[in-house]
């Protein structure tokens, strides 16, 4: 196993890669932590399943490029960074490393 930053790498398998559409998100629990995972053209990212302000669930947001907007009030998140780009969020939200392995979708937890 790695080491990253004075912990291990753990990523652990999060999703399947035909289970998430290009432009789309899913939720999912993974280590106790709920994840929105994306599929932007057929790259993908991780990031905190609830948006900061009121905790919408993120997955369900609408894909404009790299950026998704929040379904219940409009906050937007940049899924490459994890921050925030309008309100109402009052912050970012973290973001998770990915790797393809096979079919899977693996996140490092």
């Amino acid at each position: 196993m790695q080491v990253k930053r004075g912990k291990q790498m753990a990523f652990v398998k999060a999703s399947v890669v035909g289970e998430i559409a290009p432009g789309k998100g899913k939720q999912v629990a993974v280590a106790g932590k709920t994840l929105a995972i994306f599929n932007i053209g057929g790259s993908f990212f991780a990031i905190d399943g609830e948006c900061t302000h009121r905790g919408a669930p993120l997955a369900e947001g609408e894909c404009a490029g790299t950026v998704v907007e929040c379904p219940w009030h409009g906050a937007r998140f940049d899924l490459t960074s994890g921050a925030h780009l309008s309100p109402p969020a009052p912050r970012g939200v973290t973001t998770y490393k990915i790797q393809i392995v096979g079919d899977e979708v693996q996140v490092d937890i």
